[in-house]
């Protein structure tokens, strides 16, 4: 594959970015070292998207920006459509990089009759002429295997790991909490990065509102369902609950009396799971309570839910999705972790045929790792030759020093 084209510029890269989060393709563009793409994209007087390249892709490698649950209809449709303009001006591959991967919820029927929505996305990408498509954090492990072509899946933990460490003191007098049995193994690699307990909340409470749900949509007339009013500020259905529904339908394994709380998940879209975890907690005596999600979408009145919780003390989200007016309405309480790091490491290292395993992997620092070793050895006798291995295994113990963040690596 040619990388180099000497008659307009040493680079054969471009980044082009949709229009659902310019921030995030500026950033990328300017860690990696290259302009982003000059493209128009706009709406025809019928509202039909409208999409055309200023800028020359062939025999390129052309990556395209473009995050779900910001209007995903219309990002969808102007993904396909740049995919394939860039097809059809012979671009040499076509990378896509979604942060969010639009419909990642519907991974499988959710009941009679209904569609599997992530898998008929991903033909369509396929179909438009992508050949390769990065994700962060998917919603479910099998959402990888709906597509013919490769595909990367890259996790934060490194990056909420290292937030963990620099923000939360006493951070290893904390525990890690799923807050349903889903997020069990995200929340258990972080507490396995951490030498943190682990602890999970059993929610069954879903499942009551699902045959709840059922009956009442059996007994009512069609009138009551005509002149329904629906209000917005309204909590959700899940969230109309007493302290002896919570004691009924929710529990948690592990101790967390007293000690602050790490909670994980990988999106925050009602904020209901959250909001019933915080009050879980906080039922059986938590401190403080720190909540992390990769995607924050924040639907609906999901900010003023949580917002209304006494234990929440942070709330941590990454860039995948813009955050501006969240950060407005949220103010202190929200962190934005930055991804665009992350991101540009990875197009760099894809552009160069280079291992992209190495985002994905947190190892602690060094010193940090020799203080758990002696907590390790003074708990447990360790031999000596456990101890010499565990402390010398890991090269570096930090996040991988081989970013290139901030230098220029293209014209």
């Amino acid at each position: 594959m040619a990388r180099f084209n000497k008659t307009s510029s040493r680079s054969t890269m471009r980044i082009i970015g949709g229009s659902s989060h310019p921030e995030l393709t500026e950033l990328i563009a300017k860690k990696v070292g290259v302009k982003p793409g000059q493209v128009i994209l706009g709406k025809f007087a019928n509202n039909e998207t409208k999409v055309q390249l200023k800028d020359q892709v062939r025999c390129q490698d052309v990556y395209i920006i473009q995050t779900g649950a910001v209007s995903s209809n219309d990002a969808i449709m102007e993904l396909l459509l740049l995919i394939n303009s860039c097809k059809l001006a012979s671009a040499e591959s076509i990378t896509v990089v979604t942060p969010y991967f639009p419909y990642s919820k519907g991974d499988q029927k959710s009941s009679l009759r209904s569609p599997i929505t992530a898998k008929l996305v991903a033909n369509m990408l396929k179909r438009a002429g992508a050949n390769h498509l990065m994700m962060l954090d998917p919603h479910s492990p099998q959402l990888e295997g709906f597509f013919d072509h490769p595909v990367d899946c890259l996790k934060v933990e490194p990056l909420f790991c290292r937030w963990i460490k620099q923000n939360i003191p006493n951070w290893r007098d904390c525990i890690v909490v799923s807050p349903d049995e889903g997020g069990a193994k995200r929340s258990v690699m972080i507490a396995n990065s951490l030498g943190l307990e682990f602890a999970m909340i059993h929610n069954r409470h879903k499942k009551s509102l699902k045959k709840k749900s059922i009956v009442s949509l059996m007994t009512r007339d069609i009138d009551d369902l005509s002149d329904e009013i629906v209000q917005v500020h309204q909590p959700p259905e899940e969230l109309q609950l007493t302290h002896k529904m919570v004691d009924k339908f929710l529990k948690i394994s592990g101790d967390v009396s007293g000690l602050n709380c790490i909670v994980v998940d990988d999106m925050i879209d009602s904020g209901s799971t959250i909001r019933l975890a915080l009050e879980v907690l906080n039922s059986h005596g938590s401190g403080h309570v720190y909540v992390f999600a990769t995607h924050g979408i924040f639907s609906g009145p999901c900010a003023q839910i949580l917002l209304e919780s006494p234990n929440l003390e942070k709330l941590v989200v990454t860039n995948s999705l813009p955050q501006a007016r969240n950060q407005t309405s949220m103010g202190s309480k929200l962190e934005v972790v930055d991804i665009s790091g992350m991101v540009s490491e990875f197009i760099r290292r894809s552009h160069y045929n280079e291992s992209v395993s190495v985002l994905s992997h947190y190892i602690m620092e060094k010193g940090s790792q020799k203080q758990g070793a002696r907590q390790i050895s003074a708990e447990a006798e360790t031999p000596e030759e456990d101890m010499e291995q565990l402390t010398l295994d890991p090269p570096t113990q930090r996040l991988r020093k081989g970013f290139r963040l901030e230098s220029v690596c293209w014209d």
